[in-house]
């Protein structure tokens, strides 16, 4: 009894050795077949990975027993068989290994042809994006302004030019007006003096013929017509005249009737038409002739001198005009001449 129970127990242990080798077999078998097809196939699939190939079937332990042999040759083929169960566990365990490397790599590859597929979507509509842009610009370039501001620059040139050209004579007629403005400031006084003389001789010769109308009043010793008066008075002188005296003082006395019958006309006709009318000018404005604060000042000050700084201005704006606007206006037109048929040229080369 003590003989047999090894032999049992080394069955036993050599059956459950002989079906963990075949069970490790199949999966070596399985996982060879595996890597077999991955290296047929691209990692990176389009499609759904396949499921691994498991074995569906349990391994087939053959009933057959077989013949025992002699003790240590029984011991030397278990101890083969171990190893060859710990070497093909450890194959396994690496195929393993690999077949969740494979499988990892397989969905990295996917994530980043997923991520280069996304960029590649943005990129298509950033070229349409940029594609609309560009076609916008050509249609920029087709409404050609150069054209028209060439002829806009060199018509406003030519009006500035006119411009500046009048500056001389314009500055040359404001010397002149402020010439002539100095010559009439320089008469006012003798102006004044001649009105202030027409006043004082009116007021006088007022008096005079004041003084001429009381005497013959007194005379005649009655009230009446000036000139009613006076032929009265004459009447009355006549009457002592020597003979052929009386016709020459006649002749006197017509005379001097005409003269003072335009006496009092002519002091009004000097109030109304000369004393008035100079006094409209002539008059003290705060200590200066009216002529200089009314007309004068106004047209030396506002006129002539505003005139003056709007030719300077104006030739100043003819320089500004040229350096400023004109000269690099058309420097830019012709640079952006060039860049056009440097881009014909691109476009003709590159057969865009």
């Amino acid at each position: 009894m003590t003989d047999q129970q090894p032999e049992g127990i080394s069955r036993r242990n050599f059956l459950r050795l002989a079906g963990v080798t075949v069970a490790a077999a199949v999966a070596t078998g399985g996982g060879a077949a595996y890597l077999k097809r991955f290296e047929k196939a691209p990692i990176i699939s389009t499609g759904q990975p396949l499921p691994p190939v498991y074995p569906t079937s349990a391994p087939i332990v053959s009933d057959i027993i077989p013949t025992q042999p002699a003790g240590d040759d029984v011991l030397a083929r278990l101890a083969a068989s171990q190893a060859e169960v710990m070497r093909l566990q450890a194959t396994n365990d690496q195929l393993q290994r690999d077949l969740a490397a494979l499988q990892s790599a397989e969905g990295e590859g996917r994530v980043a042809r997923d991520t280069l597929s996304l960029e590649l979507d943005e990129a298509r509509n950033r070229l349409g994006v940029l594609g609309g842009l560009v076609a916008l610009y050509q249609q920029l370039d087709a409404a050609d302004m150069g054209d028209i501001i060439e002829n806009g620059l060199g018509v406003v040139g030519e009006k500035l030019a006119d411009l500046a050209g009048g500056v001389p004579s314009l500055v040359a007629g404001l010397d002149a007006g402020d010439l002539a403005l100095g010559q009439v400031e320089a008469h006012l006084p003798l102006l004044e003096n001649g009105r202030s003389w027409a006043e004082a001789q009116g007021i006088k010769l007022r008096g005079f013929y004041g003084e001429v109308e009381e005497r013959l009043r007194q005379a005649v010793d009655r009230v009446g017509d000036f000139f009613e008066m006076l032929a009265s008075w004459f009447e009355g002188l006549r009457k002592w005249l020597p003979f052929g005296a009386g016709d020459k003082a006649a002749n006197v006395m017509a005379a001097l009737t005409s003269l003072l019958a335009e006496t009092p006309a002519t002091l009004s006709g000097l109030d109304v038409n000369v004393s008035q009318p100079l006094d409209v000018w002539l008059r003290r404005i705060e200590g200066e002739p009216a002529l200089t604060r009314i007309l004068v000042k106004p047209v030396r000050d506002e006129v002539l001198s505003r005139g003056r700084m709007i030719a300077d201005q104006a030739g100043t704006a003819a320089t500004t005009y040229e350096a400023s606007l004109a000269a690099p206006a058309r420097a830019a037109l012709a640079n952006r001449q060039a860049l056009r048929q440097q881009i014909i040229d691109y476009r003709t080369q590159n057969q865009v």
